[in-house]
């Protein structure tokens, strides 16, 4: 009974957080309509795409892509690199090299798409694979986007890699969260972050 009732969560977690697009085993660009998806924690990639406005000021209101060098050209400052930064931090960075040209420069930074927040999971998954999302999810919403565990999972040894930190391993034990405790190791993924479900 437990079983079912899980599965049941699962499958409601992955409808509310999976656009329809990626929930084909390809991954696929996901539109944006937030300003800053996950408050603050989503990082800039290669390939997100950003319209800045300049209010006062259409003839600089562009979009543009964050190249592979992690860089974006844009008018009159030239090349400005993001990779890495926050959408508030590319619009207090813009803003400060638009003041040597513009007086009050008031700009606003929007997050027209991602290309950059991939998550992987891997092992005892019904769908194992790279997703490709709209923002910051935790391990258990990625679980469901994963169409949840297999019959052979080892629901208490699940673990996240992070990215860029091969060695580390932040561990999930699945039962225990679903009976309430040690939901402290239900954290909010970032980009690149892989999950292993043994």
């Amino acid at each position: 009974m437990l079983r079912i009732f899980s599965g049941l969560i699962l499958m409601l977690i992955y409808m509310a957080f999976v656009p329809d697009g990626a929930r084909s085993a390809d991954f696929q660009r996901t539109e944006l309509v937030s300003r800053d998806p996950g408050g603050g924690l989503f990082r800039l990639g290669a390939g997100d795409v950003l319209n800045v406005s300049i209010w006062k000021n259409k003839e600089l209101s562009t979009s543009v892509t964050v190249r592979p060098d992690g860089m974006i050209t844009y008018p009159l400052v030239g090349e400005i690199e993001v990779n890495g930064l926050t959408v508030g931090e590319v619009e207090e960075r813009l803003t400060k090299l638009l003041k040597r040209q513009i007086q009050d420069p008031q700009v606003t930074v929007i997050l027209e798409a991602t290309y950059s927040f991939r998550i992987y999971v891997l092992g005892e998954v019904l769908q194992p694979g790279v997703f490709e999302l709209k923002g910051p999810v935790t391990i258990i919403q990625a679980l469901a986007i994963a169409r949840g565990l297999t019959t052979f999972a080892s629901r208490g040894k699940i673990f996240v890699v992070p990215a860029g930190k091969a060695g580390s391993r932040q561990p999930f034990n699945y039962d225990k969260y679903l009976n309430g405790e040690a939901v402290e190791q239900n954290i909010v993924l970032r980009p690149g972050d892989t999950i292993i479900v043994p």
